[in-house]
């Protein structure tokens, strides 16, 4: 197709020096004419510069010379009225439609790769982990809050004694010989409230405000060490540890240097929120640790209803209680979980 001339300038690529020109279009060829310029192109070896709002509009020849356009919007318009259509990559990233439906995929993307693909990864990296490095970010992330948030226990040494000995029980009945997930109960009077958590490695903390707050209630306050043996042994604080470690990585490629982040990641298992899977599994160990010892899961739910209680009566203006291990109410909610214990002691 033959079209009207367009004038540009013509650079040789070896000298600044422009020449005047007119270019045409006509049967996939591509004519520059000038004063003292004669060439045709084929079209298909032109490197065509895409369309933008903004900007120049440079075409390249393959020898190095190239052609630059004295008006771009005559420029598209000439190669709009000679055929040429442009790449599709182009045609989308003018249209408000497809920039917008590539963010929404982006987000969309975004949010599978933090709700599936980072736990998947997490999981697959965590094989290769052996667990004998898991011992020591856990006592790097009880030595990160110790002090700060933990204080050497309160309660007597009988007491912490007989609640140890009663759990080594409980666990030795719920497991076969051998099978029972390795641990060690620790035991701090704190600033979180009543509360138990487990670090990497097997380190299970028991709050004496956790005691206190169960008193009497033994039996629960069993469950609540069970349920944080669950965590234990399926490695969730190590799992959480790894998946801060991969989203610092991505987060630092994406966005700059985030060291400081991966480097107070053993610290950050001290706040970070178990996902509801996490939750749910533990609580399903301490089920079954429950009912092997001859005991209903429904007595769990005086656990929540005692924290609840706890909740009301004290301001905790820290904002730290109720963030770690069982005592977190919001994952999965606090009514969800007292509703699979009820259940659990139905069947």
């Amino acid at each position: 197709m033959n079209t009207e001339g367009l004038a540009a300038d013509y650079f040789d690529g070896h000298s600044a020096q422009p020449h005047l020109v007119q270019l045409r279009l006509a049967a996939g060829q591509l004519h520059i004419e000038g004063d003292d310029v004669s060439r045709v192109v084929p079209v298909k070896q032109v490197q065509w510069p895409e369309r933008q709002r903004h900007g120049a509009r440079v075409a390249h020849l393959r020898d190095g010379a190239s052609l630059q356009a004295h008006d771009a919007q005559a420029w598209d318009a000439w190669r709009r009225a000679g055929g040429m259509r442009e790449p599709l990559a182009v045609r989308l990233q003018q249209s408000w439609r497809a920039t917008a439906g590539a963010a929404a995929l982006l987000l969309l993307l975004a949010f599978a790769g933090y709700r599936w693909g980072l736990p998947a990864a997490a999981r697959a990296v965590l094989s290769a982990v052996p667990a004998s490095a898991d011992r020591s970010v856990g006592d790097a992330a009880l030595a990160s809050i110790d002090g700060r948030w933990l204080m050497p226990s309160a309660l007597d040494a009988a007491r912490r004694q007989r609640i140890a000995a009663d759990f080594a029980r409980t666990v030795a009945r719920a497991y076969p010989a051998g099978a029972a997930p390795a641990y060690e109960l620790q035991f701090r009077k704190s600033r979180i409230g009543p509360n138990a958590f487990a670090l990497p490695g097997g380190v299970i903390v028991l709050t004496d405000e956790m005691v206190r707050l169960l008193d009497g209630r033994d039996e629960v306050l069993l469950g609540v060490l069970a349920h944080e043996l669950g965590h234990v042994r399926r490695r969730h604080a190590m799992r959480l540890f790894v998946q801060a470690a991969l989203l610092g990585t991505v987060t630092s490629v994406a966005f700059g240097d985030f060291s400081g982040l991966l480097a107070g990641a053993p610290a950050l298992l001290g706040h970070l929120d178990y996902s509801r899977d996490f939750e749910r599994e533990a609580d399903d160990e301490s089920m079954a640790v429950l009912r092997a010892n001859g005991l209903s899961p429904a007595l769990m739910v005086e656990l929540f209803e005692a924290l609840e209680r706890h909740r009301r009566t004290r301001d905790e203006a820290s904002g730290l209680a109720g963030r770690i291990g069982i005592a977190l109410s919001s994952h999965p909610a606090g009514e969800e979980r007292m509703r699979r214990f009820r259940e659990a002691a139905n069947r």
